[in-house]
């Protein structure tokens, strides 16, 4: 296999017989420069690299040793207890997601408790690996993180397991992406900045809600807990635009691919839509 980036002593981006992985071990990055051979040796992990339509290739130059340690620990982790493989990509998300965390609390954002409550319920699995993982970052690097992150791993590991079982129509997804971002430009009279880390990480999100959606049967459900439905409605209204915004994408959705997606959904996009329209965007 041969060297296409070297991402630091214990990892590599390599090519082997055609497919791009990340393979992780001790030392095997060591000196490791592009194009160099490297033996397959054994008490190595390899984590395949899938097609994406953008997202954490864009940035992957930009993510620093600890967190990615910290990532490929995290979804060792998860792959033993969840008995469950994992893809290159969903390190290079998560790595950038854990780099991210400090700059992201400065802010001080939070999530209302009960959308804590709706993911517990859904991915009990996954949810107590999230508890567990950021019970790791706060010991092992001394991150202090407030429970809100808890649901957004929670989401990570979800999104991460659906992208590696299976996504049929990949010309499906491209289109439902594209048509979204056609909406939101429309909508706010903006062109989406495509350059940016922000839109490649809001690319990555949307994705996660339209690979959820495509691997399931379409139905409508009220399982919704009451007090995160007063929640849910206080905060659409705060955001009018937004608001719309996601109407529109919905009744696009459901219309020209049978997707919809439920309120914990609509409100944990909402949160992404309001941080891209600040600081994605740019005049027409």
């Amino acid at each position: 296999m041969k060297v296409v980036q070297s991402l630091n002593q214990n990892a590599l981006l390599v090519n082997n017989d055609g497919n791009e992985c990340i393979v992780v071990g001790k030392g095997i990055g060591f000196g490791k420069k592009r194009g160099d051979v490297v033996d397959n040796k054994k008490n190595v992990k390899f984590y395949k690299m899938v097609p994406e339509q953008g997202g954490v290739r864009e940035f992957i130059d930009d993510i620093d040793d600890q967190s990615l340690q910290a990532a490929e620990e995290i979804a060792s982790y998860a792959e033993k207890t969840l008995g469950k493989e994992f893809t290159g990509n969903f390190i290079l998300s998560l790595a950038g997601h854990i780099q991210f965390l400090e700059e992201k609390y400065r802010d001080k954002v939070e999530i209302p408790e009960p959308f804590h409550y709706e993911l517990k319920y859904l991915y009990p699995s996954e949810y107590k690996i999230a508890e567990w993982s950021i019970h790791y970052l706060q010991e092992e690097f001394d991150f202090s993180l407030p429970s809100a992150e808890v649901s957004f791993f929670t989401l990570h590991f979800v999104n991460g397991l659906v992208e590696n079982d299976s996504l049929k129509n990949v010309v499906e997804l491209s289109d439902i992406l594209n048509e979204t971002i056609e909406i939101i430009e429309k909508e706010t009279h903006e062109v989406m900045n495509r350059e940016t880390i922000a839109f490649s990480r809001f690319i990555i999100h949307l994705r996660y809600f339209v690979i959820r959606s495509l691997s399931r049967i379409a139905k409508k459900e009220n399982n919704e807990n009451s007090e995160f439905k007063k929640i849910y409605d206080l905060t659409f209204e705060m955001y009018p635009l937004e608001k719309q915004i996601i109407k529109k994408i919905k009744e696009q959705l459901y219309v020209n691919h049978n997707i919809i997606f439920e309120n914990y959904e609509d409100f944990y996009l909402l949160l992404h839509l309001v941080r891209i329209l600040s600081n994605g965007v740019e005049s027409r």
